[in-house]
């Protein structure tokens, strides 16, 4: 007899259960060597059996039917076969003498034998298949319903494999903000935000610009409010919501039709950054002859200065000096930082050494926990035996990772941070002369990233607020040392670009 081997695991992704093709072949190998049968071919499959339609199946199917084999080798009956249309044309050919042994690491089944267990055992795989589907869905109903969510997080969170739950991605999270916040002003088509994220640094995995269809799911993906939808039921998420209910309504409003998004004629780069010192109302701005001007929109009906106008290129000389406040000497800055940079670089290297360690022995835990998986499903292992080594490795994740915790915490600032923290140093620098030969657009993003709010009263600034860490950056004396400056930039544990136990 001239025998395939067929080998299946139940998933067609890389990153799972890839020890089990392997296993499946280098045992059924060894068995056909101990049982001297002949090989034709070798065939594996990484796909699941619970639907007909495998492409290496039908292959196999027809190589047998033409006659250039006429036997199958296999781990079990249920590698082979999961459903009842599959079975049915196995049980056939075997019946009909097309096939003429199948043999498994188990038994053997021949066309002369009672088909009667074959058909049971082949229809327990398959309600196999229909019990675990169902007990999938019952665990992920109850896991929304408990808040948490089942699936790949959406774009904007990351699944946290550790704790199992959904946590903010901080590298995308703030598209999601930006597109959302644009399109809620009525002012933007999802076109343009496509454009504008992209200019923002935002690229799909192969650089290009995002579709329109991705920014349109976005905008109607509730999750980002802290719901989660399922079956056309909505459950409260557990998660950290990136927008608010008004904001998100507002949007579907939009998307709706209920309200129309007019685009801009106009671009304003200060406008809803600047206030009145005599009222506290919001200037407001409009072009008029070529010239664009700001003033006080007198919502109050109390203010004297309301009529008093301020041509866009004052405001930006105001705000220009304004950000003086952020300069630092260059030379001092790359000084002061080569100094910190020498005096630490050995716990540096030493701390950045042993957490590549550690990481790497984490993921070796990774490939043995998969392996055992494996070769426990596959009845190579025993469950005892599975149990006792799946809590060894748990405890000895559970060390590791406060082994890595701990030295986080008395690690030096590493290099990504210490050059993220240097370039607030920069930026804030330049931020005066940058300003001022900008365009409108990178005027607005400077605003956006540098200040808070700024009152202007006779055609003066008069009182402002700057952004973290910038806020703190503007209080740093100018002739402290890179170490005090580190310091005073620890002020918000909650902004990205701080000392090193704000990451910890």
């Amino acid at each position: 007899m001239k025998y395939i081997i067929y080998c299946r695991k139940s998933t067609d992704t890389e990153d799972k259960q890839v020890l089990s093709l392997d296993s499946q072949e280098n045992e059924l190998k060894q068995l056909a060597k101990k049982l001297d049968l002949t090989i034709v071919q070798v065939l594996r499959e990484s796909k699941s059996a619970k639907e007909p339609g495998r492409p290496i199946f039908d292959q196999m199917m027809k190589i047998i039917k033409s006659g250039r084999a006429d036997a199958i080798l296999c781990w079990k009956i249920d590698r082979l076969t999961r459903n009842p249309v599959d079975g049915g044309q196995i049980q056939w050919l075997l019946q009909n003498n097309k096939i003429k042994c199948i043999q498994t690491f188990e038994k053997s089944y021949f066309p002369n034998d009672n088909v009667l267990l074959m058909s049971i055992e082949q229809a327990m795989a398959n309600q196999y298949i229909r019990d675990l589907s169902m007990n999938v869905k019952r665990g992920n109903r109850a896991k929304l319903e408990k808040g948490e969510w089942p699936n790949n997080a959406p774009f904007g969170y990351v699944n946290d494999k550790a704790t199992k739950t959904i946590k903010v991605d901080k590298k995308n999270a703030k598209y999601v903000v930006r597109a959302v916040n644009l399109y809620a002003t009525g002012g933007y088509t999802i076109e343009q935000i496509c454009y504008i994220l992209f200019e923002e640094g935002l690229r799909t995995r192969t650089g290009n610009k995002i579709s329109k269809n991705q920014i349109h799911r976005l905008m109607s993906n509730r999750f980002y409010c802290g719901f989660m939808e399922r079956d056309g039921k909505v459950y409260q998420g557990k998660h950290k919501p990136l927008i608010s209910l008004d904001l998100y309504n507002r949007v579907q409003d939009i998307l709706h039709g209920r309200l129309h998004p007019h685009p801009r004629k106009n671009f304003y780069s200060a406008q809803g950054f600047l206030k009145c010192g005599s009222c506290g109302c919001a200037l407001t701005c409009d072009t008029k002859k070529g010239f664009v001007y700001y003033y006080c929109t007198n919502g109050k009906r109390i203010c004297e200065e309301h009529k008093s106008y301020l041509r866009s290129e004052a405001i930006d000389k105001l705000l220009s000096n304004l950000f003086l406040e952020l300069k630092f000497d260059i030379e001092f800055i790359e000084l002061s930082a080569e100094a910190y940079k020498d005096k630490n670089k050995d716990k540096i290297s030493y701390t950045q050494s042993t957490l590549e360690t550690l990481s790497k022995e984490l993921k070796t835990l990774l490939d043995k926990e998969i392996a055992l998986t494996d070769g426990y499903a596959s009845k190579i292992i025993r469950e005892e035996i599975y149990r006792l080594k799946i809590q060894e490795i748990g405890n000895k994740r559970l060390e590791l990772e406060q082994q890595i915790k701990k030295i986080k915490l008395k690690g030096g600032v590493s290099e990504v941070t210490f050059e993220q923290i240097k370039n607030v140093f920069i930026d804030g620098n330049k931020a005066s002369n940058q300003y001022l030969i900008a365009s409108d657009t990178d005027r607005r993003h400077m605003l956006e990233k540098l200040l808070s709010n700024a009152t202007i009263k006779n055609k003066n600034i008069i009182n402002y607020q700057f952004k973290s860490p910038y806020s703190a950056l503007a209080k740093v004396s100018k002739n402290a040392s890179f170490l005090e400056m580190l310091g005073d930039l620890d002020s918000n544990q909650d902004i990205r670009l701080q000392r090193a136990k704000s990451y910890h």
